[in-house]
């Protein structure tokens, strides 16, 4: 009666053995994990974690918005930050994009980019360098996130900033050319925001944990390495003037919220971010994320629906080994992703592309990317942003 059982848990257990020596599959160059043996049992315990931490969230309402949007003090950490960062694009042409990452000792890496169609891509002036000098107003008193010509100051919390650039820029056609150059205008919205510590999809949040290795030194890594970021769409309208010339625009726009005890730009091995604009109305972001010392391959985003509905994305065959991982992303590629029980395939065509640093000046190299682009065959425009880790080059030389 009893030897059925006795073999059943002899079986159990030898297959448990002979499971537990199997070797995990090797990283895919040195650096994406790949699931292992474990993975499944992993991804269902992460799974579990997340969302009882979750629930209990909720049932504690969370952060108010005006609190998420303040400005913060700076930790006493060397690498504090707190960044915002704005973009724009319009069906006919122009774009812009800019952002102010405040750091210690009145510090800022701060960039703006604009496209004029007649003129191409105009870059503000240091740039590939990010160093600048914040405004002294603006450290002391928390007001804005400004520095040498760049300024974004909160209006009303998830509603409305302003948005200024008052400064020269560079022809990226022609390098040794410089046009005077002021925006002005509001970014507004009634769009919904996404908090990514708490809104990320789930289930790529345990795939990306239960992939790696689980010792003490990857844990502690995740919780050092702790931002909170928080991205929202919406509108912008202002005017251009570029020399003489005005342009009154009217634009689909994104902006972003990030702040943390510090933010260590050589943990990161690389990422690539999409923002998408599409006609109907109809907005994705969406990143690819690969930061070793926690998650070697992490998938993250949404979608916003034309009737102002968000949606997780839950997957995306965007790998990033298989797309420059020698520095030098493709111009025109394509992926799919899935949100909302729908299968979304994107296509990618870049139209101007700058390069510029960060953390330093030396530790991230980061490509600035404006683009079309067409999913399930409804056209738009968009902003990409690809990053690597500017050391491991450097290391080479």
């Amino acid at each position: 009666m009893f030897l059925p059982i006795v073999v059943a848990l002899l079986l159990l257990v030898t297959t448990f053995y002979i499971h537990s020596k199997r070797p995990n599959p090797p990283k895919i160059f040195n650096v994406y994990s790949q699931p292992g043996k474990w993975f499944y049992l992993k991804f269902a315990a992460f799974y579990l974690l997340v969302w009882t931490r979750r629930l209990k969230s909720k049932l504690r309402k969370g952060t108010p918005v005006h609190e998420l949007e303040k400005m913060k003090p700076l930790s006493d950490h060397e690498k504090a930050f707190d960044a915002t960062f704005f973009q724009a694009v319009s069906q006919n042409g122009f774009f812009f994009c800019g952002g102010i990452e405040r750091r210690h000792r009145a510090k800022a890496n701060g960039l703006f980019y604009i496209a004029v169609p007649e003129l191409g891509l105009l870059e503000s002036e240091k740039l590939p360098s990010t160093l600048l000098e914040s405004d002294p107003g603006s450290v002391l008193l928390l007001k804005d996130y400004s520095a040498e010509g760049i300024s974004f100051t909160p209006v009303e919390p998830m509603k409305k900033w302003h948005v200024a650039y008052n400064g020269k820029m560079r022809i990226q056609n022609e390098p040794h050319k410089f046009v005077s150059v002021k925006l002005n205008g509001d970014w507004t919205s009634n769009l919904p925001h996404f908090l990514f510590e708490s809104d990320i999809n789930i289930k790529c949040l345990a795939k990306a944990i239960a992939r790696e290795t689980w010792n003490e030194e990857l844990f502690k890594a995740l919780k050092s390495a702790h931002q909170t970021h928080y991205e929202q769409m919406g509108y912008f309208n202002g005017t251009l003037k570029v020399g003489n010339k005005t342009y009154t625009l009217k634009m689909d726009a994104f902006r972003d919220h990030s702040f943390g005890y510090k933010r260590d730009w050589t943990l990161m091995h690389r990422y690539a971010f999409h923002m998408l604009y599409l006609k109907n109305g109809t907005r994705v972001s969406f990143g690819v994320v690969s930061q070793p010392c926690t998650t070697s391959l992490l998938e993250m985003g949404y979608i916003v629906l034309p009737d102002k509905s968000i949606h997780c994305i839950d997957s995306c065959d965007l790998l990033l080994y298989q797309h420059g991982e020698n520095g030098t992303p493709g111009t025109s590629y394509a992926f799919s992703f899935s949100a909302n029980n729908e299968t979304y395939d994107a296509r990618i065509k870049v139209i101007y592309e700058s390069v510029h640093f960060k953390g330093n000046n030396i530790e991230a190299r980061l490509i600035e990317r404006f683009i079309e682009c067409e999913v399930n065959g409804m056209p738009g425009k968009g902003v990409s942003e690809w990053q690597y880790n500017n050391m491991k080059n450097l290391r080479k030389v």
